[in-house]
């Protein structure tokens, strides 16, 4: 039985402890919130033991025996919680982003690593069904060697008035599309070498900072991806994953906002072919987290998200706000 302490009591901690109780591999044995309002909603909207919620880190792990930490804080604090796990020498697993600051990240990942522990980012989007199915119709050669991905974004998003998400600067690429980027290497196997960003604000818009963008991003072998995000959309929308279209020389994939993956080959010279692909059958995202989380600890390998891999999706994010900023390409060999 994996013995965890939840860090964060708030909504997405909320989440986690729902998740961890639905496992009878694992219990949380404490929870650490130096909110006392939210220690008491945790008391009596959760049913959790008042005894076992820690106003600090440092108070829970004195006081329970723990191998691993779910990290559900604010990113800014992200990098404290990771050197305490560290320095008590257990594993961690950490809502992303890794952290608000590409170097802090950078610092974190290896802390973790001298430390020996597992350190796994929730990078929840690319365990669902059409980026695993995705991913291995191109391994297996379906559309040839990709050139071309396209993804649009647009939604509603973070229009909880007054939020962090709502009054800092580039936080639709800071926080969101962290998600998209991810995928992006994921599904596509690959690495950007460079990207170019231009985002702005739509007059209706309620963000401070920017919440619409164009991006493109370079990869080798002459692939190329581009992003396109509305944030403060009105209208229609995408589903969270957006809509995807992934060309190669044998045809596309397509990704539809009800979840559904396409592949069609209608170029005239050959016979016209178009159809649905089925979905792989993948157990729900938060339960997958978790089982790759701990079989990488069993085994003591690096787990698919470990820190050390997610730092290139971070690198994405840091890259195209730094191009936004400059109004120039930017090398992601620079991070």
């Amino acid at each position: 039985m994996m013995k965890c302490i939840v860090t964060g009591l708030g909504n997405r901690g909320r989440y986690w402890i729902g998740n961890i109780d639905k496992r009878s591999d694992c219990e949380a044995v404490a929870y650490v919130e130096p909110s006392e309002a939210n220690r008491a909603r945790a008391v009596e909207q959760l049913g959790l033991d008042a005894n076992k919620i820690f106003a600090s880190f440092e108070e829970a792990v004195e006081a329970v025996d723990a191998d691993f930490v779910v990290d559900v804080t604010p990113p800014s604090v992200h990098h404290i919680i990771a050197q305490q796990a560290f320095d008590a020498g257990l594993h961690l697993i950490g809502e992303k982003p890794l952290s608000d600051d590409y170097q802090i990240a950078k610092d974190v990942v290896e802390a973790g690593e001298r430390a020996g522990v597992k350190h796994m980012i929730t990078q929840n989007y690319r365990f669902t069904g059409q980026p695993r199915t995705t991913r291995k119709a191109i391994d297996e050669g379906l559309i040839g060697a990709p050139e071309q991905a396209d993804v649009k974004f647009y939604m509603n998003w973070a229009d909880a008035p007054g939020s962090h998400y709502v009054t800092e600067p580039f936080m639709l690429i800071n926080d969101m599309m962290v998600h998209h980027f991810d995928l992006l290497r994921y599904v596509l196997n690959a690495d950007p070498e460079s990207v170019r960003a231009i985002t702005w604000n739509h007059s209706w818009g309620w963000h401070k900072g920017d919440a619409a963008h164009a991006i493109v991003f370079k990869f080798p072998g002459n692939l190329v991806a581009t992003h396109i995000a509305c944030g403060c959309a009105v209208g229609s929308r995408t589903s969270y994953n957006g809509d995807w279209r992934i060309e190669g020389p044998n045809g596309s994939l397509d990704w539809h906002s009800d979840g559904t993956v396409t592949y069609s080959h209608l170029h005239r010279v050959e016979k016209p072919e178009e159809r649905q692909i089925p979905l792989l059958d993948v157990v729900p995202a938060d339960q997958a987290m978790l089982d790759e989380f701990f079989a990488a600890i069993k085994e003591d390998r690096q787990p698919e998200c470990s820190a050390r891999d997610n730092l290139k999706s971070l690198a994405m994010v840091f890259a195209a706000i730094e191009s936004s900023k400059s109004g120039k390409e930017i090398s992601l060999s620079a991070f």
